[in-house]
């Protein structure tokens, strides 16, 4: 409030309080100590008229218009740093922005931005953006790729419930099978599930690389039984990249959007289905053989056949906050639970042929032999995951102790025998053929998830 309307204000107040009752009297002082937060012996001063209210005039400005925007032009090119270290330097500074950029006119302006305090800088300069060098500024929020966020529509996938959207309307998201230990490459799962119907595939990818990621999306899009109308994901670097960005931007079917910062529940169908379907498949092992990949495919993509066509699930119509503000009451959908399978089919978003052919699908497996074949490949998949970090832990320990046995020789004095290990013949030194695996691991092209020029044309805008 303005010292004017404060005035104005007392004025009005002076006035009702000389004709009021005691008890309003008390109502106007408690409303005026509230209002101008003064003291109540102040204000009963004010209301009686033993202390007039005056206005107090500042001592104005200092500084003119001209010497705040020379002062911020020295600021700025030396790179906008705090106002108490630019205070420290200012004279070398003024000196050298003379010689190296322009005089500074008027001349008494120099004079003035010399004078000026941090305090009076900071007000000067409040709002302004702070210019820093290229390097600098990307490294503050390394991982962001501003462009294509800023392109992709912001909100939370759960505006409206899965009860009241049609099938289609589907959110993805990642699994890490780390073990724990997110060095090296390894296998992550992307998740992609229905809302309305809960239908849910999963699929591997190696190290969550743009091109990789994908491949896997458009696998999972092949498998639904239902056209996809809208995909929500969340800021992960596997989504906000060119790759990505360029198959949405060719699809103009499906809408694409994006949850909010540190929101998880804006993604909470997927984040659920993390848990009920990947989560409970594979727990926290680490996989990191990369010749799993076949195995892991049809592994995953049995799992999801099991999990769409033979368990039932429920579905949440109704959320209602209890009377006393503790916790909510939930309404499910009547008739029980259902599998995806059947909800797809009363969903009625499938044609007649459609329809037939997911009846033929349903009809050719069988629930209990699925889900034995997947408990056996599952099996071999770990059995082979153990080998592998088996053979894994040998070749560091022979390395291991080759390195011990050859510092062991270094320090041996002139004449001992040499290392039964180390004489001629003992040791095959020929290069061995690489395999398969190991010719992936050590080419630049997986080492850096790219591929090459002709599939990377037309990819990233230039």
């Amino acid at each position: 409030m303005s010292r004017k309307s404060k005035a104005e204000y007392i004025g009005e107040k002076r006035r009702a309080y000389a004709c009021a009752s005691a008890a309003k009297r008390r109502q106007i002082l408690d409303e005026v100590c509230e209002t101008l937060c003064y003291t109540r012996k102040y204000v009963i001063k004010l209301m009686t008229g033993n202390v007039r209210y005056r206005e107090r005039k500042g001592r104005g400005r200092t500084y003119s218009d001209h010497a705040l925007a020379n002062a911020r032009r020295v600021w700025e090119a030396v790179g906008c740093p705090c106002t108490t270290y630019f205070v420290a330097e200012l004279p070398r500074i003024v000196r050298e922005y003379e010689e190296c950029i322009a005089l500074i006119k008027p001349r008494e302006d120099v004079a003035a931005i010399l004078a000026m305090s941090a305090s009076t800088r900071d007000r000067a300069f409040k709002g302004l953006p702070r210019v820093k060098p290229f390097a600098i500024k990307a490294n503050r929020r390394s991982g962001l790729n501003r462009p294509i966020l800023d392109a992709i529509e912001c909100k939370s996938g759960e505006e409206v419930m899965a009860c009241n959207v049609k099938p289609g309307d589907t959110q993805i998201d990642t699994v890490a099978h780390c073990g724990g230990d997110m060095r090296g490459n390894f296998f992550w799962t992307l998740t992609q599930t229905d809302r309305p119907t809960q239908w849910t595939e999963i699929t591997p990818t190696w190290n969550r690389g743009m091109h990789n990621t994908v491949e896997a999306l458009k696998r999972l899009e092949r498998r639904f039984p239902f056209p996809v109308t809208s995909e929500h994901e969340d800021n992960g670097p596997e989504f906000i990249n060119y790759a990505m960005a360029e198959m949405q931007g060719k699809r103009q079917n499906i809408a694409v959007s994006r949850s909010r910062f540190y929101k998880k529940n804006d993604n909470a169908h997927v984040e659920q289905k993390n848990g009920s379907v990947v989560r409970e498949l594979f727990g926290e092992l680490r996989l990191d053989c990369l010749d799993l990949e076949d195995d892991l495919m049809r592994l995953e993509s049995e799992w999801s056949d099991y999990c769409n066509f033979f368990r039932p699930t429920k579905m949440i119509v109704a959320k209602i906050k209890k009377p006393d503000g503790k916790g909510y009451v939930r309404k499910y959908q009547e008739g029980g639970p259902r599998t995806p399978y059947q909800r797809a089919l009363e969903s009625g978003i499938l044609s007649e042929s459609g329809a037939e052919a997911l009846k033929r699908r349903y009809e050719s497996m069988n629930g209990i032999q699925l889900y034995q074949q997947v408990v056996r490949r599952l099996k071999r998949i770990l059995r082979r995951q153990e080998n592998w970090r088996e053979q894994q832990r040998q070749s560091q320990r022979l390395f291991h102790e080759a390195r011990i046995a050859d510092s062991a020789l270094r320090a041996a004095p002139s004449g001992t025998s040499a290392s039964p290990g180390l004489m001629d013949g003992a040791v095959d030194l020929r290069p061995r053929p690489l395999s398969t695996r190991q010719r992936k691991l050590k080419s630049v092209q997986q080492l850096t998830n790219q591929k090459n020029k002709r599939q990377l044309q037309g990819a990233r805008p230039t």
